[in-house]
């Protein structure tokens, strides 16, 4: 999906996504910033931080800080995204930009990433530091210091909250033990397509922000269904209702219930990840995916493009169907 919406959107329309979603993951993840607390014990847990991100979305990381310019130098092997594109600029510049924005409680900090194995360098670079700072350096960064900044209230906490599934059974772990998805060397892998962990929010920002320019919600659902598609043929012939109902819960999209009946196709969706931007959306993603996994399954043209969204429950519930 992503690979797909880099090839097709503007790079600065794609790093602006990147950093609001880096900066909101970075508060929401409870990433120390500088200001909290000693130099000791941010450049520990900066280390730490490094490490779960080299968990699944990189193979190897190397890096260098020199906190006097509030600047990090990242050196990465097989990062997501990029190694395909050349670009990155969603993670690679954009998210990199973003949470080293929040570490550091600067805005104006960007990244630039001057070398890519997409490009054909041996490996990439990201750096982040000030824009002013880049731009001494030689380099030319895309500027994006208005961030809009989500609020984790009690309804966040509510929302969200571990609850027992009714309908599924797997996760993430289960499918890992099963042999059904890969995983190594930080590469998560199914049949030859990779996944990665991206916390939930990415997918509110990326809809709001495609929403604001002409086409961007035709772009998502376009990318989302060729994936889901793609995703399809790589499946042996399975009822798409066991494969959702399967597949999906396992990656974090809540309690899934899929039902035909003459054809037609009806999603249900208890606990998906609830943000306070709910009303805003209408999971074009999300949709899109489903839609091509049932299509390239069925071999029929299925366009899920009926939402109904319930929060009634205490927690949000989807109703997806034609």
């Amino acid at each position: 999906i992503f690979v797909e919406i880099e090839q097709k959107l503007e790079p600065s329309l794609l790093y602006k996504i990147g950093k609001i979603f880096g900066y909101n993951f970075a508060e929401f993840s409870n990433t120390v910033t500088l200001e909290d607390v000693s130099t000791k014990k941010f450049l520990e847990y900066t280390k730490i931080m490094v490490k779960f991100v080299e968990g699944t979305y990189s193979s190897n990381i190397k890096y260098k800080i020199n906190l006097k310019d509030k600047l990090i130098d990242f050196r990465m092997k097989n990062f997501i995204i990029c190694r395909n594109t050349g670009g990155g600029h969603i993670f690679s510049e954009g998210g990199i930009a973003g949470i080293w924005a929040w570490a550091l409680q600067d805005p104006t900090i960007e990244a630039i990433q001057p070398k890519c194995q997409g490009r054909g360098d041996s490996e990439c670079e990201v750096i982040a530091a000030p824009y002013h700072t880049l731009i001494k350096m030689g380099y030319k960064p895309f500027k994006c210091s208005k961030l809009e900044k989500l609020e984790i209230t009690k309804d966040y906490q509510q929302f969200n909250q571990i609850r027992k599934t009714k309908w599924s059974n797997n996760s993430l772990r289960t499918l890992l033990d099963s042999g059904f998805l890969q995983y190594e060397h930080g590469q998560v892998i199914y049949k030859k397509e990779r996944f990665f962990m991206c916390e939930a929010s990415f997918i509110y920002i990326l809809e709001r922000e495609l929403a604001k320019i002409k086409n961007g919600l035709k772009i998502l659902w376009e990318c989302s269904f060729a994936f889901g598609k793609k995703l399809a043929s790589l499946i042996e012939k399975q009822d798409p209702c066991k494969f959702i109902t399967d597949f999906f819960p396992a990656l974090g999209f809540g309690d899934v219930l899929v039902v035909e009946k003459e054809g037609n196709y009806e999603i249900f969706v208890n606990y998906f990840p609830w943000l306070d931007w709910w009303k805003d959306i209408e999971f074009v993603m999300f949709r899109g995916w489903l839609s091509g996994i049932i299509s390239g399954l069925t071999r029929q043209n299925h366009q899920l493009n009926t939402i109904k969204k319930d929060v009634s429950g205490g927690y949000l519930s989807l109703h997806i169907t034609r």
